[in-house]
C-alpha cells in the first residue's frame, strides 16, 4: 500500500514506528495492521480479520495504561485507529478500505455502528454525487431578498441591549452552575421567574416533551444547557447575521445595474464577514467545552452523563450542515451539542439545515433544534415556510425558483467569496448573466463569464479549468494494454461506475479517478462537466460516458 501511495505516505509511515517510540502504538499494532492491509487488499477476508483482532489485541495490551491517563477510552482509541487506517487505504483503494473497515467490525475492534460513521467520512471526501445533492456545493441555497429577509429577522429576533444581555447573562449562569448547588438546570429552569421569553419556551417545549412521553432527566438537563447555549451565541452574535442581511441587499442592488464594479476592499469585508459567521459556529463549541469542563471540575458522575449528550461530533456537524434535505435522516443519531453546532455552521454555508435553523430560531423554537432529529426539524420548518408562501430554501419558491435577482445576488456573493481579495472587477450584464473584467490603470482585460441558471451558477473561467482537467486526466492514463482490467473495474462498479441502458456512465470530481477511467475504459463516447461557483470556490464535476462493449470487452478478456 506505501509503495502505491508514493513518497506521500512514506511519510504517513513514518508515523508508525515513531508512535511505537511513544509507546502510542507497539510494533506488534502496526505489523498486524500492515498484514491485515496486505490480506485485504488480496481479498482474504477470514485471514483479515484474524490479524485485525491480533492488532485489536495488541492495541488493547500496549496503549491501555498510556491512554488511560488521559482519560481516552480504549474504545474510543481503537476507533480511532481503524478510522486511521482506512482513511489511509482509501486514498489508494477505496474497495480495500471498505472490506478491512466490515473485517475491523467482524473482529470485533469497532462497532457496526461506528464503522458506518467512519465510512460515511470516507464517502464524503469521496466522490461524485455529493456535489449534486448538496445545496451547498451545487445550488444557489441562500438567495438574494428572501435570504435578507431571513437573516435579517433573525439578528431582530435576538438584539438585546447591554442592559438586557447582563440580565440575560446572570440568568443563563445561574441555571448553568446550578449543579455546583447541588441541583439540576431543568429543574431552576422550571423555577426561576421572570425568564427571557426564549427559555419561557423552552421550558414550555420541555414540559410538553416531558406530558407526551418518559425523558430521562438527564436528557432533559442536556437539553436545556444545549438550547440555553445556543441561546447565548445568537444573542452574543445577532450583529454578524444582521450584517449578512446588509450584505445580500448590496449584492441586489448591484445586480439591477448593466454594469457595475466591485472594490477590493469591498471582496476583503465580505470575506471576513463570512468567516465571522464560521466563528459564530464556532463558539457554540466553545460553550459546550466550557459548561463540560466545568461539570467534570465538580462531579465525573455527572460530566459522564451530560457529555454523550453534548460533546460535539465536529465530522458529523460537517456532514450534517452540507446534507441536502433527502440525506437530513442520515443524521437522526446527532446528539444535542452536535445539532446546535451544525445549525449554525449551516447557516454559514447556506445549507438547508442551516435555512431549517433560521426558520426555527426566527420564531423562538431553540428547544426544536436540540430535541428534535433534522428530519423532524425539517417538518416543522416546512409548516412555517408554508404558511408564509414560502419554500424552506430560499432559493425556491412554492411555484419553483427564485426570481432573477434574487439568485444573480446570490451568485455575485458566492463568486466574491470564492476570488481572492486583492482584485477590483467590473461586471457587465449579458444574456444569462455577468461579463468579468478586471481594470489595469483604466484597461481592462476580460477574466470570466458568470453565469446564472435556475438552480446554480457557473463559471466560464471554471469551464476551461473543467477541460484542462479532463485534457490532464487523458494524457496520464495509464497503459494496460496486455494487463487484466477486470478486478479494478469490478471494484469501480461495486463503488462508483454504473450502467444506464447500453451505457457505462462514471462521474467523478478527482483527477486521479478520471485518470483511472480513462487508464480502464479508455476514449469516452461522451463528456459532460461542471463549474460550479460556490463559498468554496470554483467546483469541478465530470460525468463521462462509455459504450457497454467495454465492459464485455473487459471481462471476456479476464483471466
Amino acid at each position: 500500500m506505501w509503495r502505491r501511495c508514493g513518497e506521500a505516505a512514506s511519510t504517513r509511515l513514518s508515523a508508525a514506528p515513531y508512535s511505537a517510540h511513544h509507546k502510542l502504538y507497539s510494533e506488534a499494532v502496526v505489523s498486524s495492521i500492515a498484514s491485515a492491509v496486505a490480506l485485504a487488499e488480496v481479498g482474504l477476508f477470514r485471514e483479515t480479520v484474524q490479524y485485525v483482532q491480533k492488532a485489536a489485541k495488541a492495541l488493547y495490551e500496549g496503549a491501555r495504561e498510556v491512554f488511560e491517563q488521559v482519560e481516552v477510552s480504549l474504545q474510543r482509541l481503537a476507533e480511532l485507529f481503524v478510522e486511521a487506517v482506512t482513511r489511509a487505504l482509501a486514498w489508494v483503494d477505496e474497495h480495500k478500505a471498505y472490506l478491512f473497515l466490515m473485517a475491523a467490525v467482524a473482529a470485533g475492534a469497532v462497532a457496526l455502528s461506528a464503522a458506518l460513521n467512519i465510512w460515511g467520512l470516507v464517502e464524503l471526501d469521496k466522490l461524485a454525487y455529493a456535489a449534486s445533492l448538496t445545496p451547498f456545493v451545487a445550488g444557489l441555497a441562500d438567495a438574494g431578498g428572501k435570504a435578507a429577509e431571513r437573516f435579517k429577522t433573525l439578528a431582530e429576533r435576538w438584539k438585546v441591549n447591554d442592559n438586557e444581555k447582563q440580565m440575560i447573562e446572570n440568568i443563563i449562569n445561574e441555571i448553568i452552575n446550578a449543579p455546583l448547588k447541588g441541583e439540576r438546570p431543568f429543574l431552576k429552569l422550571s423555577e426561576s421567574a421572570n425568564l427571557p421569553k426564549p427559555l419561557v419556551e423552552l421550558r414550555r417545549a420541555l414540559k410538553r416533551a416531558e406530558d407526551m412521553a418518559k425523558i430521562d432527566e438527564v436528557v432533559k438537563d442536556a437539553a436545556v444547557v444545549a438550547a440555553i447555549v445556543l441561546y447565548k451565541t445568537l444573542i452574543n452574535n445577532a450583529k454578524a447575521y444582521e450584517e449578512w442581511a446588509g450584505w445580500y441587499e448590496w449584492a441586489k442592488g448591484l445586480v439591477k445595474e448593466r454594469e457595475f464594479a466591485v472594490k477590493a476592499e469591498e471582496v476583503k469585508r465580505l470575506h471576513e464577514a463570512q468567516r465571522r459567521l464560521e466563528e459564530v459556529a464556532e463558539e457554540v463549541i466553545e460553550e459546550l467545552n466550557s459548561v463540560l469542563a466545568l461539570y467534570k471540575s465538580h462531579s465525573r458522575e455527572l460530566y459522564e452523563k451530560l457529555k454523550p449528550h453534548l460533546e460535539v461530533d465536529v465530522k458529523k456537524a460537517e456532514g450534517l450542515a452540507e446534507a441536502s434535505y433527502r440525506r437530513l435522516s442520515d443524521y437522526s443519531g446527532a446528539n444535542m451539542g452536535t445539532k446546535a453546532y451544525a445549525a449554525l455552521l449551516s447557516v454559514a454555508r447556506g445549507g438547508i439545515y442551516g435555512h431549517v435553523a433560521m426558520l426555527l430560531a426566527g420564531e423562538g423554537a431553540l428547544a426544536d433544534i436540540v430535541l428534535s432529529t433534522p428530519e423532524g426539524v425539517y417538518q416543522k420548518a416546512w409548516r412555517i415556510a408554508k404558511g408564509r408562501g414560502e419554500a424552506v430554501d430560499p432559493s425556491r419558491s412554492p411555484k419553483g425558483a427564485a426570481n432573477w435577482e434574487d439568485r444573480a445576488a446570490s451568485a455575485l456573493l458566492r463568486y466574491l467569496l470564492s476570488r481572492a481579495v486583492d482584485e477590483d472587477l467590473l461586471f457587465r450584464r449579458v444574456e444569462g448573466g455577468f461579463e468579468v473584467f478586471k481594470a489595469y490603470g483604466g484597461v481592462e482585460a476580460r477574466v470570466d463569464v458568470l453565469k446564472i441558471g435556475e438552480t446554480s451558477a457557473r463559471s466560464k473561467a471554471g469551464e476551461e479549468a473543467l477541460r484542462r482537467f479532463v485534457e490532464e486526466a487523458k494524457r496520464t492514463a495509464l497503459d494496460l494494454s496486455g494487463m487484466d482490467k477486470a478486478p479494478q473495474y469490478l471494484e469501480w462498479r461495486a463503488t462508483d461506475v454504473s450502467t444506464s441502458g447500453m451505457r457505462i456512465v462514471a462521474a467523478t470530481v478527482h483527477p486521479w479517478q478520471l485518470k483511472w477511467y480513462f487508464s480502464l475504459l479508455g476514449e469516452e463516447k461522451s463528456i459532460s462537466g461542471r463549474a460550479d461557483v460556490t463559498k468554496k470556490g470554483i467546483k469541478l464535476a465530470v460525468t463521462a460516458l462509455w459504450p457497454r462493449e467495454r465492459e464485455s470487452q473487459i471481462l471476456w478478456e479476464s483471466r
